[in-house]
């Protein structure tokens, strides 16, 4: 197989060089306090214990001793009391932010959980639970607006004058459906993520993502009431030229056939989930930065297939064939595309009081196991006439797989509002590339030998396809 190195190298360079987000993958660990918690910090504004007045406001020392400069009256815990920051977590810049001292201290809110609540003047009431230890469990809850980019067909459908047949390359044959990628509507999905945060530095995270698209795709449908000449062109092999096979055709000559209907379907469904692990590794004034790594999984299922029926009004039809015959063409081609594999990337949220700014770069690396599935029928009034269609012939019907090397880059931007506490509001972007799949469309092969006896095409062939998904997310997040 021929692997997109460049594609390849490009998104290992994004996710190393790129950025995160604190939900990584569009949902993971929410940034809490990255040092312990539990208990006020032990300095207020002025260097001050929560919960002791100076010397000079009391008339005597407090329980610790004397105590210098302004700080809170004793009766209500210090409206600066945060969380007390650890050494070694990634604290860059010491002393109190947002209002605090900034006299060299080690300790300074608690990173980007501190909400903007509980900034200068709040109070631990603010949000409940402000002064108490930062979240354990999160999670979000996304709808997905996508498109697709799939397969990329041959040209399938023709209409022409009558007398060229629809054959590719006569004067006034066009192409009806196919010769290019497959275009279909904005999809609609659904985004689940939960986590677990396992020590009170939110240092370490585990959980999981299950993300499914519904059922999307193109289909095209026609009649010989609104195109008098319908065929399915392809190359003959036996011949070296392009020929057709004719459904529509006026009049009563070689070919001829009317009442006719053609459905083109195509139906693609994608998957997609993993099991994480987060480590915190930098953090700067409110600004986070983790490591991802984990369990990757992805389903992709592609089929196209056509279904034709006209009535034979040729005056003298080939063997098999009579006037007035209602014969019915079937096609069906059903690709499954299976990866397992490991995942790594950066996940980072950039805080701005309620708002704050998340990003993530990922890739997973693994096996795509591909299988694919061709077949065909033809029925002669109701019965059963042959086991082959149109493009799905005795040479290539069947059932094949293989296994192949794959990468699925993964990236995301979002704008998220803090309602509460305890819940989000997101909007934001995403995008999912993968390297290699197969699909319905790649599945066909035109190049068909015609011959009764003995036929020697179509062969099956897997052809190396790249997809992609872009869409939008509108969601919202918890925390716990």
């Amino acid at each position: 197989m021929k692997l997109k190195y460049s594609t390849l190298a490009f998104s290992i360079a994004a996710v190393l060089i790129g950025s995160g987000r604190s939900y990584a993958q569009e949902g993971y660990a929410p940034m809490g306090s990255p040092y312990p918690a539990g208990a006020p910090a032990p300095y207020g504004p002025g260097g001050m214990q929560p919960g002791y007045a100076p010397q000079a406001m009391m008339g005597a020392p407090g329980p610790m001793g004397p105590m210098a400069g302004p700080g809170p009256m004793m009766g209500g815990p210090d409206p600066y009391a945060y969380m007390a920051a650890a050494n070694g977590y990634g604290q860059t810049t010491p002393g109190m932010q947002y209002g605090g001292p900034v006299d060299g201290s080690m300790y300074e809110p608690a990173g980007d959980y501190v909400q903007y609540e509980n900034f200068a003047g709040g109070t631990c009431n603010d949000c409940g639970d402000g002064c108490a230890l930062p979240p354990r469990v999160y999670g979000s809850f996304d709808t997905l607006v996508v498109w697709r980019h799939g397969g990329n067909y041959p040209a399938i459908l023709t209409t022409s004058d009558p007398a060229d047949e629809g054959v590719l390359g006569a004067p006034s044959t066009r192409v009806l459906f196919g010769d290019g990628y497959e275009t279909g509507d904005a999809g609609i999905g659904g985004r689940i993520t939960v986590g677990l945060w396992l020590d009170d530095y939110q240092n370490w995270s585990v959980g999981g993502r299950f993300l499914a698209l519904a059922e999307e795709g193109a289909s095209y449908s026609t009649t010989s009431d609104a195109y008098s000449t319908l065929a399915f062109p392809f190359f003959n092999t036996n011949t070296g030229l392009q020929d057709s096979v004719v459904v529509a055709l006026p009049g009563n000559g070689d070919n001829a056939a009317d009442n006719t209907t053609v459905s083109l379907n195509n139906d693609n469904t994608v998957y997609m989930g993993d099991f994480f692990v987060t480590k915190h590794i930098y953090t700067n004034q409110g600004n986070r930065w983790d490591f991802v790594t984990g369990y990757s999984y992805a389903k992709l299922e592609d089929g196209f297939s056509i279904n034709a029926q006209y009535t034979v009004q040729d005056a003298a039809p080939p063997s098999g064939f009579a006037q007035g015959d209602v014969v019915v063409l079937h096609d069906s081609f059903n690709a499954t595309n299976e990866f397992h594999g490991g995942q790594f990337g950066l996940i980072a949220e950039f805080q701005d009081g309620p708002f704050s700014w998340r990003a993530m770069g990922k890739i997973s690396v693994g096996g795509m196991k591909q299988e694919a599935a061709i077949s065909g029928y033809t029925t002669i009034n109701g019965a059963d006439s042959d086991n082959q269609g149109i493009y799905a012939r005795s040479t290539n019907s069947g059932s094949y797989s293989r296994d192949q090397f794959a990468y699925i880059p993964e990236a995301s931007i979002d704008m998220i509002y803090a309602y509460n506490c305890n819940l989000d509001f997101k909007l934001g972007t995403n995008f999912v590339y993968f390297s290699d799949v197969a699909t319905g469309a790649t599945l066909i092969n035109t190049n068909i030998d015609p011959s009764v006896l003995n036929p020697t095409d179509p062969q099956f062939n897997f052809i190396e396809q790249d997809y992609w998904i872009v869409g939008l997310t509108l969601g919202m997040e918890f925390h716990y």
